[in-house]
């Protein structure tokens, strides 16, 4: 029993370095991959930078390449408070519609209908007055 303990604490321990390894392994690269594109993205800020003084001076383009990287900085700081945000504030999904609420639609209507009669008698007379005229002329068309 012992020794199939140890032979199975070895196994765990030679796969943990195995994913150890592989984890080490996509962190370096990660890394890498930021530090170059960290490069060309300040490369193509001096570029943009040179470019821009050429043609509007130097004042100016320092202050569109600066309020270029503040809106960036604000766009990252709105994705990262999204991604970030509380669970209470997420989304709610959407639940697929079920005959629960059709067969409570005439329910709620009688009882929209009984308040409305009882605030506005003559009000929701002549609303459902219109609404039979509407109805019964729909089908009736004039000959020519």
């Amino acid at each position: 029993m012992l020794e199939a303990l140890l032979v199975y604490l070895g196994e765990t321990q030679r796969e943990g370095r195995v994913v150890t390894r592989r984890l080490r392994a996509t962190i370096i690269l990660w890394v890498l991959t930021a530090i170059f594109f960290l490069i060309a993205f300040v490369a193509a800020v001096v570029a943009g930078s040179i470019y821009l003084a050429h043609h509007v001076g130097a004042g100016p383009a320092a202050l569109v390449v600066a309020g270029s990287a503040f809106l960036l900085g604000v766009i990252m700081l709105v994705a990262l408070a999204i991604v970030k945000r509380p669970r209470a504030y997420a989304a709610r999904p959407v639940a697929p519609l079920t005959a629960a609420p059709l067969t409570a639609a005439p329910l709620a209507l009688q009882s929209l209908l009984t308040l409305a009669i009882q605030a506005r008698p003559y009000a929701t007379l002549a609303v459902a007055a219109a609404a039979g005229f509407l109805a019964t002329r729909a089908g009736t068309k004039k000959p020519k």
